[in-house]
C-alpha cells in the first residue's frame, strides 16, 4: 500500500489522471471530458449573458442541464460496457480470485464516477446561473 502511494506521488497528478482515463475506458472518459469542457464553456457564457441581461440565458441553463444528464448517462453506459469486458476477461481464466474481480469492478466504476462528477458540476452551475439571472419584471 505504501509503495503504491509513493509511486503515485512520483508519477504526478496528470500521469495519475491519464492512468485513470485509460483504466476507465479512454473513449468514454474523453467524451465525458469533452462534455465537462462544454459545461465550463456554457457556465462562462451564462455568466456573460447574465451580465448583459440577455434572455438567452434560459436556453443556456436548459442546455447545461441536458449535457450534465448526458454526461451521467455516458458514465453509466461506459460502466456497463466496461463491466461486460471485465466479465468476459475474467471468465477466460480458470482460477479467478475475488481480488481480480474487485480490481475489475473498480475499473468499471471510473466512468460512472467521472460522469457523476460532471453531472454535479453542471447542476451546481445551473444553481449559480439561476441565482445570478436577472429577474423578470412583472
Amino acid at each position: 500500500m505504501i509503495l503504491a502511494v509513493q509511486q503515485q506521488a512520483q508519477q504526478g497528478f496528470f500521469g495519475l489522471i491519464g492512468d485513470r482515463f485509460e483504466e476507465g475506458g479512454f473513449f468514454i472518459m474523453m467524451l465525458i471530458l469533452i462534455v465537462w469542457m462544454l459545461g465550463i464553456f456554457l457556465l462562462a457564457r451564462g455568466i456573460y449573458l447574465a451580465r448583459k441581461k440577455d434572455p438567452k440565458i434560459a436556453r443556456t441553463i436548459i442546455l447545461l442541464n441536458s449535457i450534465g444528464l448526458f454526461a451521467l448517462v455516458l458514465g453509466v453506459f461506459g460502466q456497463l460496457v466496461k463491466l461486460i469486458e471485465t466479465l468476459d476477461y475474467l471468465s477466460s481464466f480458470e482460477d479467478t480470485t475475488p481480488r481480480d474481480f474487485a480490481q475489475g469492478l473498480k475499473f468499471t466504476m471510473l466512468p460512472t464516477l467521472f460522469g457523476a462528477l460532471v453531472f454535479l458540476f453542471t447542476r451546481f452551475s445551473t444553481i449559480v446561473l439561476n441565482w445570478v439571472r436577472p429577474m423578470k419584471s412583472f
